[in-house]
């Protein structure tokens, strides 16, 4: 059983709210019932460690939720990106890393006792069954606890075979298929096997991603109760 904080994944579908701004924490609170984790989009605050660490802070003693930080490569973060990661490790339960990061074994050792997801993002195709599972395999040996595909969706066939290959895969993963053809994907991958869905709270951050409300109320259809 794999758990983010004290979210355990794997025996119900869970929505993850992406916080890519400083939302005040009354409208987090908001969330519950709708939402079950919170992603922390620190690479888009682009304000100073001082502050991101004060608001995290405030969501860790206010909100609640369990948190996964998530640090991108951009113009404001690439100067040092784990320092950043290093600075929020106290207030979240889970990093995400990408696949074959040159930073990951410094990130890594930094989190030991957090849950690590491993994601890769293809934002022009979905691989072959083979790259699929060679992707999983790689993101294992780096350490993950969770590994998270996205893939690009330019056909119904290309979301079958991510569907089809999340059903058979027996670690914990996370499946997204991006762009409209995908949306479909990130309301129905936990009927799979996919451990959770991402929903945005102002705009969204990959293509075809749905709202947090959006899929609280179709993935309310498919997984009553």
């Amino acid at each position: 059983m794999v758990k983010i904080g004290q979210c355990t994944l794997g025996t119900t579908p869970r929505i993850v709210a992406v916080v890519d701004e400083f939302i005040p924490v009354e409208k987090l609170l908001q969330l519950k019932g709708s939402a079950d984790l919170l992603e922390m989009r620190v690479d888009c605050y682009r304000q100073p460690i001082d502050r991101i660490v004060e608001y995290l802070g405030g969501i860790r003693a206010k909100a609640g939720f369990s948190m996964i930080g998530t640090v991108r490569e951009n113009d404001y973060t690439k100067a040092d990106r784990c320092a950043i990661f290093r600075a929020i490790m106290p207030f979240v339960d889970c990093i995400d890393i990408e696949l074959g990061a040159p930073i990951s074994d410094e990130v890594l050792a930094a989190a030991s006792g957090k849950t690590v997801i491993v994601s890769e993002h293809d934002f022009t195709a979905t691989p072959d069954e083979a790259a699929l599972r060679s992707m999983v395999d790689r993101a294992k040996r780096q350490g993950a606890d969770i590994v998270k595909i996205a893939t690009m969706a330019n056909s119904r066939e290309d979301v079958v075979r991510l569907l089809q290959f999340t059903h058979s895969c027996p670690e914990p993963l996370v499946a997204i298929g991006m762009g409209p053809l995908g949306a479909l994907s990130r309301v129905i991958a936990p009927l799979f096997g996919s451990l959770f869905t991402y929903g945005y709270l102002t705009k969204p951050v990959a293509p075809g991603q749905l709202s947090a409300a959006e899929l609280a109320v179709e993935m309310g259809r498919y997984f009553p109760g």
